[in-house]
Order: C-alpha cells, then sequence, then structure tokens
C-alpha cells in the first residue's frame, strides 16, 4: 500500500498557541462554498430535514463576488493566513465557481495552503483538472461506506461506487502537486469492510484513515441520530480524549458561511455563534471585534459550559489536538489586561 494511514490532521510542528496568543492574523479560515449537500449522511446534522427546516442557516452557495472580497480582506491581515479551507456544513463542489475560488486565493499570494473536503459524488475529469490546476494543495475525501448499499443506509442517497473509485484512480494518477487524503467513519465498517476500503483505496491516495464518528457538532446527538455508539476512550482522529475547559479553535480560527456571516467556529452549522458578517465588514474588524473577544474572555475564565452552544459541543474534547487550560490566566491578561 503507498499510502500512509494517516489522518488529515497535522500534527507535526504545531504551534504552542500559549506563545502566540492573540493572533493579529488567524492561522486557518474556513470558507463554505455551499451550506448545501447532497449527501443525508445521519452522523451529520444537513443530513435531518427536521434540522434543516428549524435551522437559522438557509441552504445556498457563497456568491463569487463575495468571494472576491474576502480574497481582498485576507490582504488587509497583516500577516499571510496560513491555511484556507474551502468547506464548513456544505458539499463545496455544488458551488461551479469552485475552481475560480481555488485560483484566485492562490494567485493572491497571501494564503500558503489551500485545501477542501468533499463526498467525491460529484468528481469528474474536467473539475477535477480544473482543481488542480488552480492550486489546490490538498484534496480530502470522505466516503461513507464501501459499497452502493452503505450509501443508501448511512448517507440516504444512490451513487455509482464504481464511478467514485474509478474518479479517485484518476485523481491520484493525474494530481501533481496536491496531496490526496482519504478518510471514511469506522463505525459502520467491519473488520472485513475495512479490510477492503485499505484494498480498494490504498493505493490512490496519498494518506487514508478510518476515522471515528464523534460528537462535534453542538446541540446535535449524533449517537441518536447516527444510531451509532460513541466511544469514550478515542477521539475522531483516534487520539486519547483529554477533558479540556478552553476552545481553542475561536483563538487561531473563524468561519466564513455560505451566505457572508462569520462563526466563530466551523462546528457551528446553526449559525447561533455569529461574530460579523463579511458583506458589510472586513475580515480583520471581524476578528478583532467585541462578538469575538467577548466569547474568548467567557472560555477563558471557565465559564464555557454555561454557554448554550459550547456547553453542548464536543469538538474540544473529541477533535481539538491544543490545550491551552493551563495558560488561561496568563492569556487572560494578555488579551484583556486583567
Amino acid at each position: 500500500m503507498k499510502a500512509q494511514v494517516k489522518s488529515k490532521l497535522n500534527t507535526e510542528g504545531r504551534v504552542d498557541l500559549q506563545d502566540v496568543i492573540p493572533l493579529e492574523t488567524p492561522f486557518l479560515l474556513y470558507v463554505d462554498p455551499s451550506s448545501a449537500c447532497n449527501f443525508r449522511c445521519q452522523f451529520c446534522p444537513t443530513g435531518h430535514i427536521d434540522l434543516l427546516k428549524a435551522s437559522e442557516y438557509k441552504r445556498r452557495v457563497l456568491d463569487f463576488a463575495l468571494f472576491e472580497k474576502i480574497i481582498r480582506d485576507v490582504s488587509e491581515f497583516p500577516d499571510h493566513l496560513r491555511v484556507m479551507r474551502l468547506n464548513k456544513i456544505g458539499e463545496p463542489l455544488l458551488n461551479k465557481n469552485l475552481p475560480d475560488m481555488v485560483r484566485l486565493a492562490k494567485q493572491c499570494g497571501r494564503i500558503d495552503y489551500i485545501d477542501l473536503a468533499t463526498n467525491a459524488s460529484l468528481f469528474n475529469e474536467g473539475l477535477l483538472e480544473a482543481l488542480i490546476e488552480a492550486g489546490l494543495d490538498r484534496l480530502n475525501v470522505s466516503l461513507e461506506g464501501i459499497d452502493n448499499d452503505q450509501y443508501r443506509k448511512h448517507a440516504k442517497v444512490d451513487v455509482n461506487f464504481d464511478e467514485i473509485i474509478k474518479n479517485i484512480k484518476w485523481l491520484y494518477q493525474n494530481k501533481g502537486g496536491c496531496e490526496i487524503s482519504i478518510k471514511i467513519p469506522g463505525n459502520y465498517l467491519s473488520e472485513k469492510d475495512r479490510e477492503i476500503f485499505f484494498d480498494i483505496f490504498g493505493n490512490y491516495c496519498d494518506r487514508i484513515f478510518i476515522e471515528e464518528l464523534s460528537p462535534i457538532w453542538p446541540e446535535f446527538d449524533v449517537e441518536e441520530r447516527a444510531h451509532v455508539k460513541i466511544t469514550q476512550d478515542e477521539g475522531q482522529y483516534r487520539q486519547k480524549l483529554e477533558e479540556k475547559e478552553v476552545c481553542t479553535y475561536i483563538f487561531y480560527a473563524m468561519a466564513v458561511n455560505a451566505d457572508g456571516t462569520v462563526s466563530a467556529c466551523c462546528p457551528d452549522w446553526d449559525q447561533k455563534l455569529l461574530i460579523g458578517d463579511a458583506r458589510r465588514q472586513s475580515l480583520r474588524e471581524i476578528w478583532g471585534s467585541d462578538s469575538m473577544r467577548k466569547l474568548q474572555k467567557l472560555h477563558l475564565k471557565g465559564l464555557r459550559e454555561t454557554h448554550p452552544v459550547c456547553a453542548s459541543c464536543g469538538h474540544v474534547k473529541f477533535s481539538q489536538q491544543d490545550n491551552i487550560d493551563d495558560f488561561k490566566e496568563i492569556i487572560l491578561m494578555k488579551i484583556f489586561k486583567e
């Protein structure tokens, strides 16, 4: 097998956040090209019609003119953006302008790395070639099964799995400098299924990994919705679990939703943690806004459990790699002088 058995998460060379907070420029900016998805995965909020109907966000694609404004805003930060991630809650390939977005972001010269995650169902050679030529640095493929029947059961869609395999093979053979990562939720797989997954894709990607479904979405019960049992032994990336008070996401990242509003973090699927609006404010203004600072202060004071959204979010425990709990008083003084 050519691929490394490794998650999409880059753990090497991570900066000690307590040494660099507060950041004048976020390390990571999520931009959601589409808040709509063509799948109905049961472990994801977008897979449930009742939640969509009651949700604060409306399904749409990001307007290209707004994306152009976002790129101009990125150039106003004092430092380069380390990563722009072109996905959040939806399927990014539903936005027909996606290759042009990648190209524009790459050509601005202020973004070091661009990646995205996709379910691969909309792959075709022309689209993949356009993304590669635009300069995409990594393409993360999220699979929901190892055959058509598993997709019907877990993603509630009919796919041509053989066509997905064919397109992924073409992608790997023509990827140029683009890294290819493939993952699948292990909760649905038997030991035989796991072997088949590695056999099919192990030679057609750079990284391959079996993730653990985890309660990473606030106000979403993944056990009840996806009918799985969440282990308390491992996190999403099969790391050892660690209880933490402070969410580190809100100190180095933020997310632009498809409608232009800005969330304090990527897991904010229902857009209840809004800190600004990129249609009317600059990203630099939003990053240093009172709304973001208020949320950061609440976490640093050990009051995350008092926030109605943050209290129900398992991302801190099950997905985040950094831990600044021991430094929260020092960081509080650095940011707020108290």
